[in-house]
Protein backbone atom coordinates (compact mmCIF):
# COMPACT_ATOMS: atom_id res chain seq x y z
CA UNK A 1 0.00 0.00 0.00
CA UNK A 2 2.82 2.58 0.75
CA UNK A 3 4.47 1.84 -2.53
CA UNK A 4 1.33 2.35 -3.97
CA UNK A 5 0.76 5.72 -2.72
CA UNK A 6 4.43 6.42 -3.50
CA UNK A 7 3.89 6.22 -7.48
CA UNK A 8 1.33 7.98 -7.34
CA UNK A 9 1.51 11.06 -5.08
CA UNK A 10 2.11 13.24 -7.94
CA UNK A 11 -1.18 12.44 -8.99
CA UNK A 12 -2.89 12.33 -5.87
CA UNK A 13 -1.74 15.48 -4.83
CA UNK A 14 -3.37 17.23 -7.84
CA UNK A 15 -6.83 15.97 -6.44
CA UNK A 16 -9.08 18.63 -4.85
CA UNK A 17 -9.96 18.10 -1.41
CA UNK A 18 -13.59 16.38 -1.89
CA UNK A 19 -11.74 13.83 -5.02
CA UNK A 20 -9.27 13.07 -2.61
CA UNK A 21 -12.28 12.30 0.42
CA UNK A 22 -13.74 10.42 -2.06
CA UNK A 23 -10.41 8.43 -2.78
CA UNK A 24 -10.06 7.69 0.74
CA UNK A 25 -13.33 6.30 1.70
CA UNK A 26 -13.04 3.95 -1.16
CA UNK A 27 -9.47 2.84 0.13
CA UNK A 28 -10.75 1.96 3.70
CA UNK A 29 -13.81 0.30 2.10
CA UNK A 30 -11.93 -1.75 0.14
CA UNK A 31 -9.37 -2.45 3.45
CA UNK A 32 -12.72 -3.04 5.11
CA UNK A 33 -14.22 -5.75 2.93
CA UNK A 34 -10.54 -7.41 2.68
CA UNK A 35 -10.33 -7.23 6.69
CA UNK A 36 -13.63 -9.02 6.46
CA UNK A 37 -13.24 -11.54 4.64
CA UNK A 38 -10.43 -12.45 6.14
CA UNK A 39 -12.06 -13.05 9.72
CA UNK A 40 -14.76 -14.75 7.41
CA UNK A 41 -12.03 -17.16 6.24
CA UNK A 42 -10.20 -16.71 9.43
CA UNK A 43 -13.53 -18.03 11.58
CA UNK A 44 -14.34 -20.77 9.14
CA UNK A 45 -10.68 -22.12 10.25
CA UNK A 46 -11.79 -22.13 14.05
CA UNK A 47 -15.09 -23.96 13.40
CA UNK A 48 -13.29 -27.07 11.27
CA UNK A 49 -10.67 -27.31 14.01
CA UNK A 50 -13.12 -27.03 16.68
CA UNK A 51 -15.01 -29.92 14.14
CA UNK A 52 -11.79 -31.81 14.16
CA UNK A 53 -10.89 -31.65 18.18
CA UNK A 54 -14.54 -32.30 18.92
CA UNK A 55 -14.49 -35.59 16.18
CA UNK A 56 -11.50 -36.85 17.61
CA UNK A 57 -13.27 -37.00 21.27
CA UNK A 58 -15.94 -38.61 19.83
CA UNK A 59 -13.53 -41.94 18.69
CA UNK A 60 -11.53 -41.87 21.50
CA UNK A 61 -14.68 -42.35 23.86
CA UNK A 62 -15.87 -44.10 21.01
CA UNK A 63 -13.19 -46.65 21.14
CA UNK A 64 -13.16 -46.08 25.31
CA UNK A 65 -16.34 -47.53 25.12
CA UNK A 66 -15.10 -51.25 24.04
CA UNK A 67 -12.73 -51.76 26.77
CA UNK A 68 -15.13 -50.10 29.60
CA UNK A 69 -18.21 -52.84 28.30
CA UNK A 70 -15.74 -55.36 28.26
CA UNK A 71 -15.14 -54.78 31.77
CA UNK A 72 -18.77 -54.68 33.01
CA UNK A 73 -19.93 -57.34 30.72
CA UNK A 74 -17.11 -59.97 31.92
CA UNK A 75 -18.36 -63.41 32.77
CA UNK A 76 -16.22 -63.61 35.18
CA UNK A 77 -17.55 -62.18 38.57
CA UNK A 78 -15.79 -62.33 41.96
CA UNK A 79 -16.90 -62.16 45.85
CA UNK A 80 -15.25 -58.73 46.72
CA UNK A 81 -17.15 -57.19 43.99
CA UNK A 82 -20.52 -57.24 46.07
CA UNK A 83 -18.61 -56.85 49.55
CA UNK A 84 -21.13 -53.70 49.93
CA UNK A 85 -24.33 -55.48 48.75
CA UNK A 86 -26.89 -55.03 51.75
CA UNK A 87 -27.60 -59.00 52.91
CA UNK A 88 -31.21 -59.59 54.37
CA UNK A 89 -31.14 -61.41 57.86
CA UNK A 90 -30.87 -64.85 57.24
CA UNK A 91 -30.32 -64.67 53.67
CA UNK A 92 -28.58 -68.16 52.73
CA UNK A 93 -25.38 -68.35 50.81
CA UNK A 94 -26.40 -69.79 47.97
CA UNK A 95 -28.88 -67.00 47.03
CA UNK A 96 -26.30 -64.13 48.71
CA UNK A 97 -23.60 -65.43 46.04
CA UNK A 98 -26.35 -65.69 42.79
CA UNK A 99 -27.75 -62.03 43.34
CA UNK A 100 -24.00 -60.81 44.28
CA UNK A 101 -23.44 -62.18 40.72
CA UNK A 102 -25.80 -59.51 39.62
CA UNK A 103 -24.79 -56.62 41.91
CA UNK A 104 -21.24 -57.11 40.47
CA UNK A 105 -22.51 -56.03 37.01
CA UNK A 106 -24.29 -53.26 38.37
CA UNK A 107 -21.27 -52.06 40.70
CA UNK A 108 -18.63 -52.05 37.46
CA UNK A 109 -21.31 -49.66 35.93
CA UNK A 110 -20.95 -47.20 38.68
CA UNK A 111 -16.94 -47.69 38.57
CA UNK A 112 -16.91 -46.31 35.38
CA UNK A 113 -19.06 -43.29 36.25
CA UNK A 114 -16.57 -41.34 35.23
CA UNK A 115 -16.66 -42.24 31.55
CA UNK A 116 -20.11 -41.90 31.41
CA UNK A 117 -20.31 -38.56 32.70
CA UNK A 118 -17.53 -37.43 30.31
CA UNK A 119 -19.24 -39.02 27.34
CA UNK A 120 -22.76 -37.20 28.55
CA UNK A 121 -21.16 -34.24 28.51
CA UNK A 122 -18.92 -34.24 24.87
CA UNK A 123 -22.80 -35.04 23.55
CA UNK A 124 -23.82 -31.73 23.09
CA UNK A 125 -21.03 -30.53 21.76
CA UNK A 126 -21.02 -32.93 19.21
CA UNK A 127 -24.24 -32.58 18.29
CA UNK A 128 -23.48 -28.63 17.99
CA UNK A 129 -20.60 -29.35 15.61
CA UNK A 130 -21.24 -32.85 14.00
CA UNK A 131 -24.99 -32.41 13.86
CA UNK A 132 -28.36 -33.80 15.50
CA UNK A 133 -27.86 -37.48 14.16
CA UNK A 134 -25.23 -37.62 16.65
CA UNK A 135 -27.40 -38.02 19.48
CA UNK A 136 -29.25 -41.51 17.75
CA UNK A 137 -25.69 -42.83 17.84
CA UNK A 138 -24.98 -41.56 21.28
CA UNK A 139 -28.24 -43.18 22.25
CA UNK A 140 -27.16 -46.71 20.74
CA UNK A 141 -24.52 -46.57 24.08
CA UNK A 142 -27.04 -45.42 26.41
CA UNK A 143 -29.51 -48.01 25.75
CA UNK A 144 -26.99 -50.69 25.61
CA UNK A 145 -25.95 -49.72 29.49
CA UNK A 146 -29.62 -49.25 30.48
CA UNK A 147 -30.57 -52.68 29.26
CA UNK A 148 -27.89 -53.85 31.69
CA UNK A 149 -28.65 -52.06 34.72
CA UNK A 150 -32.69 -53.30 33.99
CA UNK A 151 -31.71 -56.93 33.54
CA UNK A 152 -29.42 -56.72 36.56
CA UNK A 153 -31.94 -55.89 38.64
CA UNK A 154 -34.59 -58.51 37.16
CA UNK A 155 -32.19 -61.14 37.79
CA UNK A 156 -31.13 -60.16 41.59
CA UNK A 157 -35.26 -59.76 42.25
CA UNK A 158 -35.55 -63.50 40.65
CA UNK A 159 -33.02 -65.02 43.12
CA UNK A 160 -34.93 -63.33 46.24
CA UNK A 161 -38.31 -63.92 44.73
CA UNK A 162 -38.27 -67.87 43.45
CA UNK A 163 -41.02 -68.80 40.67
CA UNK A 164 -41.42 -72.25 42.19
CA UNK A 165 -40.71 -75.84 40.54
CA UNK A 166 -43.79 -75.38 38.17
CA UNK A 167 -42.90 -74.76 34.17
CA UNK A 168 -41.66 -71.28 33.71
CA UNK A 169 -42.77 -69.88 30.60
CA UNK A 170 -40.81 -66.74 30.53
CA UNK A 171 -37.72 -69.01 31.09
CA UNK A 172 -36.77 -67.52 27.50
CA UNK A 173 -37.08 -63.81 29.00
CA UNK A 174 -34.37 -64.83 31.98
CA UNK A 175 -32.53 -65.95 29.50
CA UNK A 176 -32.13 -63.10 27.66
CA UNK A 177 -31.67 -61.01 30.73
CA UNK A 178 -28.50 -63.13 31.63
CA UNK A 179 -27.27 -62.88 27.97
CA UNK A 180 -28.03 -59.01 28.14
CA UNK A 181 -25.72 -58.74 31.38
CA UNK A 182 -22.79 -61.14 30.09
CA UNK A 183 -20.61 -61.09 26.89
CA UNK A 184 -20.13 -64.80 25.88
CA UNK A 185 -18.23 -63.77 22.92
CA UNK A 186 -19.07 -65.66 19.95
CA UNK A 187 -21.51 -68.16 21.61
CA UNK A 188 -25.12 -67.47 19.88
CA UNK A 189 -23.86 -63.99 19.03
CA UNK A 190 -27.34 -63.41 17.04
CA UNK A 191 -29.02 -63.18 20.88
CA UNK A 192 -26.41 -60.42 22.05
CA UNK A 193 -28.81 -57.57 21.56
CA UNK A 194 -26.73 -55.00 23.85
CA UNK A 195 -23.41 -56.23 21.95
CA UNK A 196 -24.95 -55.59 18.86
CA UNK A 197 -26.09 -52.58 20.10
CA UNK A 198 -22.54 -51.43 20.60
CA UNK A 199 -21.23 -52.44 17.29
CA UNK A 200 -23.62 -50.40 15.72
CA UNK A 201 -22.47 -47.58 18.41
CA UNK A 202 -18.48 -47.70 17.30
CA UNK A 203 -19.47 -48.39 13.75
CA UNK A 204 -21.60 -45.35 13.41
CA UNK A 205 -19.63 -42.68 15.42
CA UNK A 206 -16.75 -43.80 13.15
CA UNK A 207 -18.50 -43.29 9.88
CA UNK A 208 -19.64 -39.65 11.52
CA UNK A 209 -16.39 -38.61 12.74
CA UNK A 210 -13.74 -40.24 10.59
CA UNK A 211 -14.44 -38.07 7.52
CA UNK A 212 -14.08 -34.62 9.46
CA UNK A 213 -11.05 -36.16 10.67
CA UNK A 214 -9.34 -37.24 7.25
CA UNK A 215 -10.71 -34.01 5.80
CA UNK A 216 -8.49 -32.11 8.20
CA UNK A 217 -4.97 -34.41 7.59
Amino acid sequence: MQEWFARHYEVLKDFSAPALTIIGFVITLLIAVAGFQSFKKWRRQQIEERRIETALDALAVTYESKYVFDNIRSPMVFEYEWDNMQRPPGEPEEKWHQRGAFFAVKQRILNHRDYFERVYRLQPRVMALLGQKAEQVFMLMHKARREIEVASDMLAWRVQNPIGPEPNHDEDFWRQCKRDIYDYGDFEPDKDKVGKKLVDFREKMEALCRPVIDRGI
